[in-house]
């Protein structure tokens, strides 16, 4: 699977969504269309989920998130906004906001925790492995996925962490370095 995120940076400060699914911060974006190329993503994702325009300025790196048979390869891109007005996308976005580099909010994706790091360093072209995606079996869907959480009876952070856990920092490895 490919997909595209954004790290929009204003005065030291990242723009994250939270998802309605999991009530999780993470950043904008998500799947490649067909015939859509990654920046196409990256900037229709923004909109959608932000109601920003933006323009791109750097690729920050690619990042593959390896599970049971499922890889995710996102390329992240730091943008700056051009346009629009904030405003979350309902069905799939709780809140949209602004955080300082060193207060991040508890509840954030932990696979989004590196991409955000090289992001506020100016990190170009940076290439990581990150072990402990998708850990469930081939053909399991959302649909699946909600229902467990649902079922759990746990707030949906709770839920979020005991379906997707850390792995610690050993599951994660930089096969490229890339440059500040």
């Amino acid at each position: 699977m490919l997909a595209s995120s954004i790290a929009i940076i204003e005065n030291n400060r990242i723009l994250l969504i939270q998802r309605e699914d999991f009530h999780v911060w993470g950043l904008p974006g998500g799947d490649v269309d067909p015939g859509e190329s990654l920046a196409q993503a990256a900037r229709r994702e923004a909109r959608e989920e932000t109601g920003l325009e933006i323009t791109l300025t750097r690729l920050v790196g690619m990042y593959s998130l390896v599970g049971n048979d499922h890889t995710l390869v996102t390329a992240v891109f730091a943008a700056r906004v051009t346009g629009g007005n904030l405003r979350p996308q309902l069905r799939e976005i709780a809140d949209v906001d602004w955080f300082p580099a060193d207060a991040l909010p508890d509840e954030l994706m932990w696979w989004h925790r590196q991409p955000i790091a090289d992001a506020f360093a100016g990190m170009t072209g940076a290439v990581w492995r990150q072990e402990g995606g998708w850990p469930f079996p081939p053909g399991f869907t959302r649909h699946d996925l909600y229902a467990i959480r649902d079922a759990s009876g746990l707030p949906r952070p709770d839920a979020f962490r005991q379906l997707f856990p850390y792995p610690g920092p050993e599951a994660e490895l930089l096969e490229t370095p890339g440059r500040v």
